[in-house]
């Protein structure tokens, strides 16, 4: 109970210099702060990058600090909208007697459209909260008696609460457990745009290139490394995917016209019904993208059929699921180009001209 008592002084002592910054083991707070812990007392070490195809290709250090007792941490900050394509650059430092003597890039990234800012962060040690047993979120007893609004900390206890950092919440009169990263769902949401007439007069098994246009990748998609590539071997444009497991579902907001001319490859409703079979495929291809090059070579493919049942100028709406591997591979670089092709289904009854509707088409692409 002890440290308890110590936190919430802490943090109440931290609360009282929201005019200025408290640092902990540092002469000079960030001023954005109002608490800056480091355990480095060092000279901090500077370097700056140099962007070359949207990659970082050289790290140039312009004072190699002093007093470091471990390896400091090489992270990248700005430098272009990586988030919504790109990937991140990675980098590890040399030491030698306390001194950054140098800095290897192991993956330039993708994506920056300028130099991102080099931070060399030092230290090698973190915040240590109190390990508690919050056995009943709506205790205002145990493990803390009374906690007050705001204090943190992590449930370490035997009990069936999420194992992760819990703040106190006074309006709601319990404990709340904070977002833990790693089971946060890894998703990425992409809008067809663009018109897609396809399959005109076309008999069962022809396919054509579904992604024709670039699509719109949602603002919420949170897929390390997932981006949308044209795919200049094979045309269309391509998922490029990092090494692991995905599942693909694909959503088409179909309609096919009147065809024309009349009785196209045999097209004729279901017997006694003014209802076609409209049945569709799409060939899943898992090419293999190299990032550093950025270069594909062709896979193999996947077929997924679905039948469809639907009037001609009726909206009919198309799902596909397909659970996408890319396998691993020492060279980070190779990682997977997804291509999609639509095909119309064998023992279809209707053989002509199929729109794909912008509005209600989406490729949904979740990381498992």
């Amino acid at each position: 109970m002890k440290i308890v008592t110590f936190v919430c002084t802490f943090f109440a002592t931290a609360a009282l210099a929201q005019s200025g910054s408290v640092g902990i083991n540092t002469s000079k707070p960030d001023p954005s702060a109002i608490l800056h812990i480091e355990n480095f007392n060092g000279v901090p070490a500077a370097a700056t990058a140099t962007v070359s195809g949207g990659a970082v290709t050289g790290i140039t250090i312009s004072n190699g600090g002093s007093g470091y007792s471990s390896v400091p941490t090489i992270s990248f900050y700005g430098g272009g909208s990586v988030i919504s394509g790109g990937t991140k650059a990675r980098a590890t430092a040399t030491l030698t007697n306390g001194v950054v003597t140098g800095i290897t890039i192991n993956n330039g990234g993708s994506g920056y459209t300028a130099a991102p800012t080099v931070v060399v962060s030092g230290g090698n040690k973190g915040v240590l909260f109190p390990n508690l047993n919050i056995a009943n979120l709506s205790s205002t007893t145990s493990p803390v008696a009374s906690p007050a609004n705001g204090l943190i900390g992590y449930n370490g206890g035997s009990n069936t609460n999420n194992k992760a950092l819990h703040f106190f919440n006074s309006t709601t009169n319990q404990w709340q457990s904070t977002i833990d990263a790693e089971n946060t769902p890894k998703v990425a949401y992409l809008d067809f745009t663009g018109s897609l007439s396809a399959l005109d007069n076309a008999v069962a098994g022809t396919n054509a290139l579904l992604v024709v246009n670039p699509p719109a990748i949602s603002g919420v998609s949170n897929i390390n490394g997932f981006k949308v590539v044209q795919n200049t071997a094979f045309g269309g444009y391509s998922l490029v995917l990092p090494q692991g497991n995905y599942l693909v579902e694909v959503n088409l907001n179909l309609n096919s016209p009147q065809e024309s001319p009349a009785g196209q490859g045999g097209t004729a409703p279901l017997s006694g019904s003014t209802y076609y079979l409209m049945g569709y495929f799409i060939d899943f291809t898992n090419d293999t993208y190299n990032n550093s090059t950025n270069t594909f070579t062709g896979g193999a493919n996947t077929r997924k059929e679905v039948p469809i049942v639907s009037k001609v100028n009726t909206n009919h709406l198309a799902t596909w699921s397909y659970y996408y591997t890319v396998p691993a591979n020492a060279n980070a670089n190779i990682i997977g180009g997804l291509r999609l092709r639509l095909g119309r289904m064998q023992n279809s009854t209707f053989y002509d001209l199929v729109n794909v509707i912008p509005t209600g088409s989406y490729i949904k692409i979740s990381q498992l």
